[in-house]
C-alpha cells in the first residue's frame, strides 16, 4: 500500500487535473459495456412479447443513450490523453534535470544508469490508468453480479472457477514481462548507446575516416544476438501461456452457451434472459480477468516503484553540489584570494591517490599557470576549484572561505569557464554565448570580437540568431573546431567573471589565431585571477607563476626565468619544445 500510495501521492502532484479526467473516462467506460448488455436484453424482450413499437421506441432510446455516453467517453479520453501526455512530460522533464543535478561522477556510473533504466517501469503518471481500470472493473462486477443473482445465480461461480485458470497464468505472464525487462536493461542500454553512436552527426567523421562503420556495427549484432536469446526464451513463455489461455476460453465459452441453452429449452428463462446473460457471461469473463490482470500489473509496477524509490534516492543523496541553496556567503569576488591547503584527491570506487598535498594560492589579479606531462593531475585540479568534485581531504578556500560553504549557483557565476573538451550547442549563436543570462547584444559583440570570432559570425546568415548544427533547424550551421573553440571562450568572456579558469583554451587554435586569443584575453582577465592549463609553454612566459605538476604532486613553482634556470622538469619541457620548434623552422628556410 505504501507503494500505491507514492506512486499517487506523485501523480497528484504532476497534475491534478489527471485524477479528474482520468476518473471520469473510466466512469464512462465502465458504463458502455452494462448499457449494451441491458439494452440488447430490453429490446429482445419487448420483440419476444411482439410489442412492435414498443422494440422501436426502446432501440432508438437505447442507441440515442450509447451514442451520447460514447461521445462523452471520447472526448475524455481526448482531453485526459492531453492532460496524460503534460504529466508525463514532467516526469521525463525530471528524469533530465536528475542528470544534470547528481554529482558529476555518476553522469556516467553504470549502477546509476543500470538502476534509472529499471525505474523507468514505474511511470507514476501512467500507474493512474491502471489503478482506476481497476476501480472500473469493481464497478463493472458489481452490476454483473447483479443481474446473474436476479437470472442465473450459481452460474458467476462456474465463471469465476474457469476463468481463475487464466488468472493464474496472468499473473505468470506479467511475472515473466518483469523478469525479462529486469535481464535485458543492460543489452537495451547497450543497443541505444550503440545507435546513438552510428546515427549521431557528431560521430560521423571518425566512422568514415577509421572504417569504424563494421566495428560499431558487429558489436550491434552482438548484443541484438544476446537480446533476441532472452526475448526468444520470453516469447516461448508467452506462447504457452496464451495457447493454454484459448483452450480455457473456449471451454468456458462451450460450457456458457451449453449451460444456457439448456436453461431455455427446460423454459427457466426467457429469449431475452439468455441473450443478456449471454452478454453478461462475456462481460464478466473480461472484468474477471481484466480485474485480476490490472492486480498483476499493479503488483509488478509496485516492483519498480521500489527501484523508482531507489533511483529516487540515489539521486538525492548524491546530487548535494548542485542542489546546495544555503545562505549566501559574503565573498569579496572583486578581490578574491583563492587556496589550496593540504588536498588530496581519489576518483569515486578508487583508491589511488590523484592529487597528494596540494598546496598554492592565487592572488587577486595574479595569472596562474599549470604545467605537466599527461596524468599529471592539471585538469583535476580545475575540476576540484569548479566543484565537479570535492577533494578526498584538504579544504579549498576564496578569501579564507571554504568553498563547500558557498551556494553552488551562485559559486560558478563568478568564474569564467573554458574547457578542452568544450561543446556548442544546436542552439543559436547568441544562445550558446548567454545561456540562461539575460542578453545583452553590445556584451555579445564585445565577447565575440574578444574571442577572435565576430567577422565569421556576421557573415551567417542570422548571425547571431543563426543555430548550430541542423539538428534543430534546417539552416543550421557547422563551424570549424578553432571557431567553436572560439564561440566557448566568448561564452566565458560574456559573463565578465571575476575568476577565469582555462584548460587548453588554444587547443584547436593555429599559432597566428592563438598568439592573438592570448593578448586579448590577457587584456580581458586583467586585473583578475586567472588559472590555466596549457601544453604549449610559449604562453605560459607572461605567467606571475607556474605551477609544474608530476604523479600528482606539485614538483617546482615560479615564474618561468625562475623554473628555466633550476633545469628541472619545466626546463626539460620548455627545452624540448624550443628545440622542436627551431628545428621546425629550420626544414622550413
Amino acid at each position: 500500500m505504501k507503494e500505491i500510495q507514492y506512486l499517487l501521492s506523485y501523480a497528484w502532484k504532476k497534475s491534478k487535473l489527471l485524477f479528474l479526467t482520468t476518473s471520469l473516462k473510466y466512469i464512462f467506460s465502465g458504463v458502455i459495456p452494462l448499457i449494451g448488455v441491458v439494452g440488447l436484453g430490453v429490446v429482445v424482450d419487448s420483440i419476444e412479447n411482439q410489442q412492435a413499437g414498443d422494440a422501436v421506441i426502446k432501440s432508438i432510446v437505447f442507441l440515442a443513450v450509447n451514442l451520447c455516453v460514447s461521445l462523452l467517453r471520447s472526448l475524455l479520453v481526448f482531453f485526459d490523453n492531453v492532460v496524460m501526455r503534460k504529466a508525463s512530460d514532467k516526469t521525463q522533464l525530471d528524469y533530465m534535470k536528475d542528470c544534470v543535478n547528481i554529482d558529476y561522477h555518476y553522469v556516467e556510473d553504470k549502477s546509476v544508469l543500470e538502476l534509472k533504466k529499471k525505474s523507468m517501469g514505474a511511470n507514476p503518471v501512467w500507474f493512474l490508468d491502471d489503478f482506476f481500470v481497476l476501480l472500473l472493473y469493481v464497478v463493472q462486477f458489481a452490476g454483473i453480479t447483479y443481474l446473474f443473482v436476479e437470472l442465473s445465480p450459481w452460474f458467476i461461480l462456474i465463471v469465476a472457477a474457469t476463468s481463475s485458470i487464466s488468472i493464474v497464468l496472468n499473473f505468470k505472464s506479467k511475472k515473466n514481462g518483469y523478469d525479462f525487462s529486469m535481464e535485458q536493461s543492460e543489452d537495451s542500454r547497450k543497443l541505444e548507446y550503440l545507435y546513438r553512436t552510428m546515427t549521431d552527426y557528431h560521430y560521423a567523421k571518425d566512422i568514415r575516416i577509421n572504417g569504424a562503420n563494421n566495428l560499431i556495427g558487429n558489436k550491434y549484432k552482438d548484443t541484438l544476438t544476446t537480446f533476441f536469446m532472452k526475448a526468444k526464451t520470453n516469447e516461448h513463455k508467452k506462447l504457452t501461456i496464451n495457447t493454454i489461455s484459448i483452450f480455457v476460453t473456449i471451454a468456458q465459452t462451450v460450457l456458457m452457451y451449453g449451460y444456457f441453452s439448456w436453461q431455455v429449452f427446460l423454459k427457466e428463462i426467457t429469449l431475452a434472459d439468455y441473450t443478456v446473460l449471454l452478454g453478461a457471461t462475456s462481460l464478466l469473463t473480461s472484468i474477471l480477468m481484466g480485474f485480476f490482470g490490472s492486480i498483476a500489473t499493479i503488483k509488478t509496477t509496485i516492483k519498480y516503484t521500489s527501484l523508482f524509490q531507489e533511483y529516487k534516492t540515489m539521486i538525492s543523496k548524491n546530487s548535494a553540489i548542485s542542489k546546495e541553496n544555503g545562505r549566501s556567503v559574503n565573498v569579496d569576488w572583486k578581490n578574491p584570494e583563492i587556496t589550496f591547503s593540504h588536498v588530496y584527491f581519489s576518483y569515486p570506487n578508487s583508491d589511488v591517490a590523484v592529487l597528494r598535498d596540494i598546496n598554492f594560492s592565487i592572488k587577486s589579479s595574479e595569472h596562474i599557470g599549470l604545467v605537466g606531462l599527461n596524468g599529471s593531475g592539471k585538469t583535476t585540479i580545475i575540476k576540484l576549484l569548479l566543484r565537479l568534485y570535492d577533494p578526498t581531504s584538504g579544504v579549498i578556500q576564496i578569501n579564507g572561505i571554504d568553498i563547500k560553504r558557498i551556494p553552488h549557483k551562485d559559486y560558478i557565476s563568478h568564474i569564467g569557464i573554458i574547457l578542452q573538451d568544450f561543446y556548442v550547442f544546436a542552439f543559436s549563436v547568441k544562445e550558446n554565448i548567454s545561456f540562461d543570462r539575460k542578453y545583452n547584444e553590445d556584451q555579445c559583440v564585445f565577447a565575440l570580437k574578444k574571442a577572435g570570432v565576430y567577422d565569421r559570425v556576421t557573415e551567417l546568415q542570422h548571425g547571431v540568431n543563426t543555430s548550430m548544427y541542423k539538428y534543430c533547424d534546417e539552416d543550421g550551421v557547422e563551424l570549424s573546431g578553432g571557431e567553436n573553440q572560439k564561440l566557448c571562450i566568448a561564452r566565458a568572456i560574456y559573463k565578465s567573471p571575476d575568476l577565469m579558469v582555462m584548460d587548453e583554451p588554444s587547443s584547436t587554435l593555429d599559432p597566428i589565431a592563438e598568439y592573438q586569443l592570448f593578448n586579448d584575453l590577457s587584456q580581458v582577465s586583467n586585473q583578475k585571477a586567472t588559472l590555466f592549463i596549457s601544453h604549449r609553454l610559449s604562453s605560459t612566459i607572461s605567467c606571475d607563476r607556474i605551477i609544474v605538476l608530476s604523479n600528482g604532486e606539485i614538483v617546482e613553482m615560479g615564474n618561468h626565468s625562475e623554473l628555466v634556470k633550476k633545469n628541472g622538469l619545466y626546463s626539460e619541457l620548455y627545452q624540448i619544445q624550443a628545440s622542436y620548434y627551431k628545428k621546425e623552422d629550420e626544414n622550413e628556410a
